[in-house]
């Protein structure tokens, strides 16, 4: 049986999707290049087509509703390596076996997808409310570290929320940013390297610190439920869990003083 290789975009997924339904069954769907020769299956590479794509998202959205749909996407963003065959696996039973099956959480087809997908909008969910900004010139910039492609799934969320800002939403295990302006956004390879300056040092964050500090109850302080609702993992992007650090304004010139 065959083994469709694509390009690693959804729409040539997609592709992959209807190539499935409309011609021959694959065994499997994976990116061309992270493709390990099997000897059980013949790998056929397949050229993205955006009708084909568009076509089979309709399809989709018809026969699994918009939700479903949108988890098959949000499967996608996951980038854990096989998603693909847990996705296949999945939209082969409900189509075979009937949309029912979607909602059939325990099912052995079923359950590694809905796991696949919980994780990704698990955190795009904290992620919405982590990012932590710093002025840079005359944008705000922020660094995360997701597990996940989740630019994405953010940027609607972040364009239309700072609409009035411009804003560099950087994913430093990618190299990719989502920047944002006028309600606007779109994702561009980006790198630490092509920052011009270092990011300066912003008087709000050291005043940030100095708040969490101040309002904290020392005698109820609970690291372990701490790291229930703040895990690990995102605290090198807060920086209101690091240690307030003495801040010393700039000094002033006093020949250009206005008093």
């Amino acid at each position: 049986m065959a083994e469709y290789l694509y390009d690693g975009t959804y729409d040539g997924f997609l592709t992959c999707l209807y190539r499935h339904f409309a011609q021959e069954p694959a065994t499997n769907i994976a990116i061309s290049n992270a493709y390990q020769l099997s000897f059980s299956s013949v790998p056929v590479p397949v050229e993205t087509r955006k009708k084909e794509a568009s076509y089979m998202y309709e399809i989709l959205i018809r026969h699994l509703g918009q939700q479903s749909s949108k988890d098959i996407y949000y499967g996608f963003l996951s980038q854990v390596h096989g998603w693909e065959k847990v996705t296949l696996s999945f939209i082969d039973l409900c189509f075979k076996e009937g949309s029912r099956f979607k909602d059939a959480h325990s099912h052995d087809r079923v359950f590694p997808f809905d796991s696949l997908v919980r994780k990704v909008k698990m955190e795009v969910h904290r992620y919405q409310g982590f990012v932590r900004f710093r002025s840079w010139g005359d944008c705000l910039y922020a660094k995360i570290h997701p597990d996940h492609f989740i630019l994405p799934a953010i940027k609607n969320h972040f364009a239309d929320r700072y609409a009035n800002e411009k804003i560099i939403i950087h994913d430093d295990n990618r190299d990719l940013a989502l920047i944002a302006q006028d309600g606007k956004s779109i994702l561009v390879p980006f790198s630490g390297d092509l920052l011009s300056e270092e990011v300066p040092e912003d008087p709000f964050i050291h005043l940030w610190q100095q708040y969490v500090k101040t309002i904290a109850i020392e005698s109820r302080i609970n690291p372990k439920l701490q790291r229930q609702f703040v895990p690990l993992k995102y605290r090198q992007d807060l920086v209101e869990m690091d240690p307030p650090t003495d801040f010393h304004p700039p000094s002033r010139d006093p020949k250009k003083s206005s008093l």
